[in-house]
């Protein structure tokens, strides 16, 4: 058996709190390289006791089951529940070599009654209902269709942005206006309730310079080039009475060049009432532009990417996390959207989703918060700062199973 592949991580998706009473606990094994495993756990404090007043721990076994497989490695699940709320556990491996391992916290042996003697086990030591990943029950249900707004329908010619082309006349570039808009998206809710949808993501609908709007300039109005507010309360509004859903993207790491905040700063120095909002390194901010005006060289401040027109805001600044979570409050109390989708969310502070996921949640306990995080998610799911993530390792699974 080869023990070194022998995987678990405690206060994880490895170990969870599912539901209220049910914990899950997951082993990784060398693919095909264990024929069974079986859980050992009880109550930390369960002892029995022997004809000779010698006292060991009173645990229960529960054989695991794989769950999942891929070329490297076998992964085991078992669930089990405790009346106390409480629990430890090890694992006893049995290898198709026919060598038997005892894992535990602290060690990896060969199984004998001398090791469960000598247990260090894996803990919980409480199940806290309060601290459980439980997104809202409706969002298990929904099917969501992402829309790039720009790009979707037509439905007010009126509103369209100077030089917008013909619907399909030309191929879509990160600069062309086709003259999308929330109109175009009202127009076709019945379509959309058709195909099976009752969740709209939509990427960024604020006032930007950009088509796809992550440049944002001002977080409190509507692209004019998309409609306005009217529109869009009646877009939520029509929305709900088909029994879909609304998301909103929101982008909380950056603000756009042209926005009234950096243009002060650009204007002022660090004299300037928003210098702390930025992460600026020297005065004046200045970047040397590169062949492709999107980036940029030898910038004085901090952006996303190396894109110099999306400053990076400094989220720990309280000024910022109070405009930041008046802007998150605002789209709830004003038009009952249903949730924000989070970009670039693992480049911003915890401190701040926290807070951002409380004041969301406090005006709607069952709103969802839907980060955008590229990499293993953990830390901002068991903090309470999301209910999900994006989970692009995964979708990029399933991509590679089809492609």
């Amino acid at each position: 058996m080869e023990k070194s592949a022998l995987y678990h991580r405690p206060d994880s998706e490895m170990a969870y709190l599912y539901t209220k009473n049910d914990f899950h606990i997951r082993l990784r094994t060398k693919h095909d390289d264990v024929q069974k495993v079986e859980l050992l756990y009880g109550d930390p404090y369960g002892m029995k006791v022997n004809e000779k007043a010698q006292g060991s721990w009173d645990y229960q076994i529960k054989e695991m089951k794989v769950i999942a497989t891929t070329k490297t490695h076998d992964y085991w699940q078992a669930s089990v529940s405790m009346p106390l709320r409480r629990l430890q556990y090890a694992f006893h491996v049995y290898g198709r070599d026919g060598e038997e391992a005892f894992y535990d916290d602290r060690h990896i042996c060969s199984y004998s009654q001398a090791a469960i003697d000598n247990l260090a086990a894996f803990r919980m030591p409480y199940f806290h209902e309060i601290d459980r990943i439980n997104p809202p029950v409706w969002v298990k249900e929904t099917v969501w269709y992402q829309i790039f707004p720009e790009r979707f329908a037509n439905g007010n010619k009126a509103n369209d942005p100077k030089g917008t082309l013909p619907w399909d006349s030309a191929e879509p570039t990160s600069t062309n206006f086709f003259g999308g808009d929330l109109q175009g998206i009202i127009e076709h809710l019945d379509y959309l309730k058709d195909l099976g949808i009752n969740g709209l993501y939509l990427c960024p609908i604020f006032y930007a310079h950009s088509n796809h709007k992550y440049d944002t300039i001002d977080y409190l109005a509507i692209d004019p080039a998309f409609g306005d507010k009217a529109t869009f309360k009646k877009l939520v509004d029509e929305a709900h009475a088909r029994g879909i859903r609304v998301m909103l993207d929101a982008v909380f790491n950056h603000l756009g060049d042209t926005s009234m905040q950096w243009q002060d700063v650009i204007q002022k120095g660090k004299e300037s009432r928003f210098a702390d909002w930025f992460h600026i390194r020297k005065f004046p901010v200045s970047y040397e532009k590169t062949a492709n005006n999107e980036l940029a060289k030898n910038i004085t401040y901090d952006v996303f990417a190396n894109t110099p027109h999306m400053p990076k805001l400094n989220t720990a600044n309280p000024q910022v996390q109070d405009f930041l979570l008046e802007i998150a409050t605002y789209w709830i109390k004003q038009f009952d959207i249903d949730a924000w989708r989070l970009d670039v969310a693992n480049e911003i502070d915890h401190h701040f989703w926290r807070r951002f996921y409380q004041a969301t949640h406090a005006l709607k306990p069952d709103f969802y918060v839907l980060g955008e995080v590229w990499h293993s998610a953990q830390e901002w799911l068991s903090s309470h700062e999301f209910d999900a993530a994006m989970n692009y390792p995964f979708t990029e699974l399933i991509s590679e199973c089809f492609s």
